[in-house]
């Protein structure tokens, strides 16, 4: 009884800190616009100005492994609190330069946030025994299909870039103190499998480069699938931005599906059936521009696409999380993370060079392929065995 009082299972500062991230991140497209005259940036120093995103994320995201082996419990709340003073910089910016400073640190800080999520989470999964990265992992794509509209009626009321961030900040730095453990992350009697157990194995990182593929397929959907339908089917801009909400709620309810069902399967046997999924899906999606059918379709298609792919990255990082020891586990999650958000930061730039040579329905045909590769891989891919033992 004693030792049931002092642990917790602590999903819910999980669930915040998820939640939290994917507010800012949906509600940050809608604030656009407004940003931008804020600046009063041209064009081309606004898209410069928004590389400082991936500048400031990708070496926080290799340095956050470290320090979350150092912080370990406490590495999850430190960066929340740091983000919740990033989100405020954006609207206090008056000039380009100023704009792309405060979004480096915004980089910087959500990108350590990626790294310290997953690393706690598959502590707590250590810690306690249950399977915890598919509940998690759905807070943050319902969170950002609710945020986008909230902040659009919030901007039509003329709220400010400041106020909204505000209001975000105040929200991210709640998740902060719900993410607050004191259980610590090592698990009572805990055994660790005899043998080295090394940062990086091929395992891993193919681990790493099949979330990557993943991640490549749903930067694609995000930016461009609103474009596809208007362009393609003749949709309107209100049906158009229905093609990235429907493929987020595709993921939020995968992934809730993989979290109640997903323990009957091994975890690669998910991944490969999810991405077959996810494949026809991106497939019905593109056929029904060439076949000139409803739009309805191919929306249907999106979030049949993010059913399927929906448990990839949640269950590939619960399975590299389980491979390594208490003491490793951080370098590991923070390796697998920053090698899929590869994929991720290089797809709207990718798929954009195929859209222009070959047609964008072509592009996302090749997109489609992807699911095809992630199945693959994940049917030749040997599961890592566990580094925890329990008594």
């Amino acid at each position: 009884m004693q030792e049931a009082a002092v642990r917790r299972p602590g999903s819910t500062g999980l669930i915040a800190a998820a939640s939290s991230w994917g507010l800012f991140w949906g509600g940050w497209a809608a604030l656009l616009p407004d940003v931008k005259d804020q600046i009063g940036a041209t064009d081309t120093e606004f898209g410069l100005a928004l590389f400082g995103i991936p500048l400031g994320a990708l070496p926080a995201m290799v340095l956050t492994g470290p320090l979350a082996r150092r912080l370990r419990s406490r590495t999850l709340p430190v960066v929340l609190a740091v983000f919740a003073v990033a989100c405020l910089l954006p609207g206090l910016a008056r000039s380009p330069w100023a704009f792309a400073a405060a979004l480096a640190l915004v980089g910087a800080t959500s990108g350590a946030i990626e790294v310290a999520l997953n690393a706690t989470t598959a502590a707590h999964e250590a810690r306690d025994g249950t399977r915890l990265f598919n509940k998690v992992h759905a807070a943050t794509p319902l969170a950002m299909v609710l945020a986008a509209p909230t902040v659009g009626l919030a901007r039509q009321a003329g709220a400010s870039p400041w106020q909204v961030l505000l209001v975000v900040a105040v929200a991210v730095a709640l998740s902060a103190l719900l993410a607050v453990d004191r259980s610590g992350w090592r698990a009572p009697h805990e055994e660790t499998a005899p043998g080295p157990r090394r940062t990086l194995t091929p395992v891993l990182i193919g681990f790493g480069l099949i979330a990557a593929v993943v991640l490549f397929m749903e930067n694609a959907v995000e930016q461009w699938g609103a474009i596809h339908l208007e362009q393609g089917l003749g949709a309107g801009p209100l049906l158009g931005s229905a093609a990235p909400a429907s493929y987020m709620i595709g993921l939020f309810l995968g992934r809730l599906l993989a979290q109640w069902r997903g323990e009957r399967y091994s975890g690669l046997t998910l991944v490969l059936f999810g991405s077959g999924f996810g494949t026809a899906g991106l497939a019905l999606a593109v056929l029904t521009a060439a076949a000139d059918l409803p739009a309805a379709l191919a929306l249907a298609g999106f979030a049949v696409a993010g059913v399927g792919l929906a448990p990839a990255v949640p269950t590939l990082l619960g399975l590299a999380g389980r491979s390594a020891d208490d003491e490793h586990r951080p370098n590991v999650i923070a390796t697998v993370t920053t090698i899929s958000y590869l994929g991720f930061l290089v797809s709207p730039p990718v798929v954009g060079a195929m859209a222009g040579g070959w047609g964008l329905s072509t592009a996302l045909g090749v997109v489609a392929a992807g699911g095809v590769l992630v199945a693959v891989s994940a049917a030749l891919i040997p599961a890592p065995a566990p580094a925890v033992v329990a008594r």
